[in-house]
């Protein structure tokens, strides 16, 4: 199979598999009738243009909004596709929604070092605890999230995009048989993020100091930039030395965090990743390759 020289990447959705390359994003999910929609939307991130995006460290701040931005249109969209049908969301609900948001994120950025400050230690051991809390505070949140019956569904998917991905770039064949003999764990998960955020926040937080709350909670806001930015370097490094032994060290506890993040999928769920994957080649790498397989989907919104 000839193929160009793109990296790919995804996250699952509701129902489905949302990939993405640097020209675009596609999904495609199965609806409760069991039927296959794909979408593709033509987007260069940020971080494939030109300008200060580019640069080192701020294109961490880039991708952090480029995800942020896909995921969020990628669920929604899913969300549609899978129920068949959009509710409006009145003005109302909008502004429950934000103010429950801005109450959780304050809660985890401001909560744990509220915590930490009732114990009588110095500012550094603070900061360093501060920052192992918030690492407990999230895989404890994605353990019990995950033990729900949506998000089981949800890490299955999970799992059909990385087998997905790395059959691709071993260049195999996107069949059922090929792809199935690739792990669900994958070493360029975002999931291995979290384990980053830790590792960070245990460089930096001790060196952040709390005079009183308002100023904690736009300190650890600003340090969330920080964190990405960083975060985002030591992800390009393991990216592309990924026999190193540094490499090994900070992706081996994004692997172990997977094995919550990800279960074993479904046939059909393969079958949707492939579709998803094929049809962000299709427009990304200018192919009719898998023109016979995408005819069994549904277009939908075609972007």
């Amino acid at each position: 199979m000839s193929r160009e020289n793109i990296a790919y990447g995804g996250q699952a959705v509701i129902g489905g598999v949302l990939i993405q390359s640097p020209k675009g994003w596609s999904l495609a999910v199965r609806d409760q009738n069991n039927q296959i929609h794909s979408y593709f939307e033509q987007r260069t991130p940020l971080t494939q243009r030109d300008g200060i995006w580019k640069l080192p460290f701020l294109r961490g701040i880039a991708a952090l909004v480029d995800s942020l931005f896909v995921g969020y249109k990628g669920i929604s969209l899913s969300d549609t596709l899978y129920y068949g049908e959009e509710e409006e969301e009145t003005l109302f609900s909008k502004i429950i929604t934000s103010i429950l948001l801005v109450v959780i994120l304050g809660i985890f950025i401001v909560g744990p070092r509220l915590i930490i400050d009732l114990l009588e230690f110095s500012q550094i051991f603070k900061g360093f605890a501060e920052g192992v809390l918030r690492g407990v505070i999230v895989v404890i949140y994605i353990y019990l999230v995950g033990r729900t019956k949506d998000a089981q569904e949800l890490f299955e998917y999970h799992g059909a995009e990385h087998m997905t991905i790395a059959s691709f770039e071993t260049e195999e064949s996107l069949d059922l048989k090929n792809v199935k003999k690739y792990p669900k764990e994958h070493i360029r998960c975002g999931t291995a993020f979290i384990f980053l955020i830790v590792f960070v926040s245990l460089l930096t937080l001790p060196f952040i100091p709390t005079l009183n709350i308002f100023f904690t909670l736009i300190t650890r806001l600003l340090h969330v930039f920080v964190v990405a930015m960083i975060a985002y370097e030591i992800l390009k490094f393991n990216f592309k030395n990924s026999d190193s032994i540094i490499a090994k060290i900070f992706s081996t506890p994004g692997i172990w965090t997977q094995k919550i993040t990800t279960k074993n999928p479904s046939n059909e769920q393969i079958e949707v990743a492939i579709m998803s994957m094929a049809n962000c080649i299709k427009h990304s790498e200018d192919t009719d390759q898998f023109d016979e397989l995408l005819s069994t989907s549904k277009e939908v919104l075609n972007g």
